[in-house]
C-alpha cells in the first residue's frame, strides 16, 4: 500500500525505501523470490537516483537472499561489490556488516581461516561503533568457526557471551539465519563431554563485552 502511495507521488527514494522494507518483510518469511524481485527493483531506482549508499544496501540484501537459498557463489559476489561501495563511501557501520556477511559465505563455503579473519576484521569495526547487535552476529560466526575446526569448549564460550549479549539488547537471529545456527551448535554439542560444553556456555554468558570479543579475537584456537 505505502509503496503504492509512494509511486503515485513520484518519490523515487521513498519508492525504494518502501520496496526495500518489503524486501526485508518477504525475507524474513522466506519468501526468497518476491525479496529477490523487491530489492532488485530497489537497486534498479537507487541506481537512477546515483544513492550509492542505497545501492549498497541493496546489494547487501540481496546477497542475503542468496545466502539463505545456498547459492554462496553469488552471495559473495554481492556482498563484495556492497563492501568496495561502503568503502568508497567511507561507511564503516557498512564495512563491517558486509565483512560479517562475507564471513558466513566463506564458512559455508569450507573455508574456516577466511571466514575468522574476517570475522575478526568486522568484529574490530563493531567495537568501535558500539553495535552489540552486529557484535553478537560476528560472535556466533566465531563460534561456529571454532566447533567446524573441533574446539567445541572454546566455541560454546562464544556462543554463549553471544547469547547473552542478544537477551541484554532484546534481539534475535533473523528467521533465515536461524537453521544454520541451531545445526551449528546442535553439531557442537556432540563433538565431545557435553557437560563441558556446557559449562562452557555458562562461562561465556558471564563474560563481560569486551571480555568475550577479546576472547573471541584471540589467535590461540588450533585444529584438533
Amino acid at each position: 500500500m505505502r509503496s503504492t502511495i509512494r509511486r503515485e507521488l513520484g518519490s523515487g527514494g521513498s519508492i525504494a525505501r518502501s520496496l526495500n522494507n518489503l524486501g526485508n518483510v518477504a525475507l524474513d518469511q522466506g519468501d526468497y523470490a518476491a525479496a529477490r524481485q523487491l530489492f532488485e527493483e530497489t537497486v534498479e531506482i537507487t541506481r537512477e537516483l546515483g544513492d550509492r549508499w542505497s545501492i549498497a544496501n541493496a546489494l547487501n540484501n540481496l546477497g542475503e537472499v542468496a545466502y539463505a537459498q545456498a547459492d554462496y557463489p553469488a552471495s559473495r559476489a554481492l556482498h563484495e561489490d556492497c563492501l568496495a561501495i561502503m568503502r568508497e563511501l567511507g561507511e564503516r557501520k557498512g564495512i563491517a556488516n558486509a565483512l560479517s556477511n562475507l564471513g558466513d559465505v566463506a564458512r559455508q563455503s569450507g573455508d574456516l581461516d577466511a571466514a575468522a579473519e574476517l570475522y575478526k576484521s568486522s568484529l574490530v569495526v563493531q567495537r568501535e561503533l558500539g553495535d552489540a547487535a552486529k557484535i553478537a552476529e560476528s560472535l556466533e560466526g566465531l563460534a561456529a568457526v571454532g566447533a567446524a575446526l573441533g574446539v567445541s569448549p572454546h566455541a560454546a564460550r562464544i556462543w554463549g557471551a553471544a547469547e547473552g549479549l542478544r537477551e541484554g539488547i532484546g534481539s534475535a537471529p533473523r528467521p533465515y539465519e536461524r537453521p544454520n545456527y541451531d545445526q551449528h551448535v546442535a553439531a557442537a554439542r556432540r563433538q565431545g563431554d557435553g557437560a563441558a560444553f556446557e559449562r562452557a556456555w555458562q562461562e561465556g554468558r558471564a563474560l563481560t563485552l569486551e571480555q568475550a570479543i577479546e576472547f573471541a579475537l584471540e589467535e590461540t584456537v588450533e585444529r584438533r
